[in-house]
Parts: structure tokens; sequence; C-alpha cells
């Protein structure tokens, strides 16, 4: 057998005491403290904010204080939000054919990446906010343009603002550079209809997305999403949807028999899609009240 070293032994030992002292010691000093770990990001409020507001305005109105008030609306892409832009706006004139056109004369599109952003541009509804936690450039607009709506007119109420939280999977699904046309679905479903219908209901719209036109998809974008604004001016509009062409002739190949009911002229998917929604919709008497339809050439 091996003699063993004593010497040697007990200097080992003293080495591996030490280290391990040494170890409990940095250990005692560096305590393991979860919340030093970054978090996760928070993702329930992630995702595109689609805000649509409509304009009517006072019969009295002239054609240049319209346009002051695009000119005012759009500059708020130059709004800042903790020193950095933080909206896009777009806007466009009523062009529909539809019968369930409202009578809006401008609509704007403005988009954000979260909720907490359109709240901050919502700012002050009612009370007086921390100057922080709103927008002021747009609170002031607000104040601009509320004198120049027709807030008296029963039909508009001078202003509609509808939100919701963007479905769409692809981002910037139509180039920045090309023709677009927006096509917005506005529904107000009769106090009857269940979840389950108004679901039916929405799986229709977006099965739309495979309908063809000369042999090939012509439908570039389906969005759609429940209203979830703060503003209190949704007309009782519950979902809306929001379609893109790339021409105006596939637009009204889509509206179909509003305008053209010739054979090979109108979409005949949506069509039917139109003849099955209008059991489900608060229509009665008055189209209108069911179903609001806003077009408009994008104008940025």
């Amino acid at each position: 057998m091996r003699k063993i070293n004593i010497k040697n032994f007990a200097k080992s030992i003293i080495r591996l005491f030490t280290i391990g002292l040494c170890f409990i010691e940095f250990m005692s000093a560096t305590p393991y403290n979860h919340d030093t770990i970054p978090s996760a990001p928070k993702t329930q409020e992630a995702g595109k904010i689609e805000h649509l507001v409509l304009f009517k305005f006072k019969p009295s109105v002239s054609t240049q204080q319209r346009q002051e008030v695009v000119n005012r609306f759009m500059a708020l892409n130059n709004s800042l939000k903790e020193g950095k832009p933080y909206l896009k706006v777009e806007y466009g004139i009523q062009n529909s054919k539809s019968p369930a056109k409202g009578n809006y004369d401008v609509g704007f599109r403005v988009t954000f990446n979260s909720i907490s952003d359109r709240d901050y541009y919502v700012g002050k509804i009612g009370g007086q906010p921390d100057p922080q936690t709103f927008d002021q450039m747009h609170d002031d607009f607000k104040s601009f343009v509320g004198p120049l709506l027709d807030l008296n007119d029963p039909n508009t109420g001078g202003v509609l603002v509808f939100d919701f939280k963007s479905n769409e999977k692809e981002n910037d699904s139509i180039p920045k550079t090309e023709y677009r046309l927006d096509h917005w679905t506005l529904f107000r479903f009769k106090p009857s209809v269940t979840q389950a219908q108004k679901q039916k209901v929405i799986d229709g719209f977006l099965a739309l997305k495979n309908s063809k036109k000369e042999g090939s998809p012509y439908i570039k974008l389906i969005d759609f999403g429940y209203q979830n604004s703060k503003e209190g001016a949704d007309r009782g509009y519950e979902v809306a949807f929001r379609i893109s062409f790339t021409s105006e002739a596939d637009r009204d190949y889509y509206e179909g028999k509003s305008s053209q009911n010739a054979p090979g002229t109108f979409d005949p998917m949506h069509d039917a899609y139109i003849n099955f929604a209008k059991e489900f919709l608060d229509i009665d008497t008055d189209l209108s009240k069911g179903i609001m339809i806003y077009d408009y050439e994008v104008k940025k």
C-alpha cells in the first residue's frame, strides 16, 4: 500500500477549505434576486391600434377651413411622446358608391403601436390630468376643430371615432409607394344577436380574402377588430373591417350591385355574404343604422 504524505494531504485539505469559504462568501455577498434579471417585455398591450376618425362639417364651413382641418390633423404626424414620433396619420375624402355610405366629409386613419400610445393621444376626457400624460398638440387640435363640426346633426353627430386592436398578421401589406384605396365597413348588431353569431359574421367577412376577380385573388388586406375607443363617439357600431384595394376598379367590383350589376362586374362571393350578414345587423328600415361604409383614396 502506498504511504500517504500527511504534510501534502493537510495542505490539500486547507486549500479546499479556503476555496469553499471564498465561494460561500461570494454567494452571500451576491444573493440570487430575480428582480435583478431583466423581465420579458410586456405583451398584453402590444400590437397595432387602428383609430378611425370621421368628421361632418357645419354647412357654413368654407373650403379653406376644411383644408385647414386636414392640414392641422396631418401635422399630428410630427407630434412627440417622450421626445419621439409615436403615430402615423393618413386621410381621404369619402368616395364610396354604397347606399350605406355615411354622410361624413373627411376621414383620418391614425395608427399606434400600443394602447398606451393611443391613450396618450386621446388625452383629456374630462378633468385636468397631468400635462405629461396627454398629447398637447392633439388637445389643441380638438379645441380648434370642435366649433367647425356639425355636432347637432342627428345622423352623424359631427364626428365618429372607432378604435380597435389590429388583427393584421402581416406588416405593411400594401407597398407604401403603391396606390391604395381603403374601404371601411362598420357593423352594428341587433340586440338579440349572440357572440357566436357575431363570430360567424366576422369569419364570413374574413373569408372574402379568398374571393377572386378574373381568376385571381384581388383583396390585398382585411383587418378587423371590436370597438375599444374611450371617446364615446362610436355611434353604436361594434365591429369594423378595413379592406385595402390597389385600384378603384377592384373596389367597384367588390361593392358590386350598388353601382354595377351585370354578370362579371361584381363579386358574387361578397354579394352572397351581404345577404347572409344583414340578417344579424340592426338595419330595420334604415340601412345606415346597421352598416356604415367609408371609402377613400389614401393620402399621406
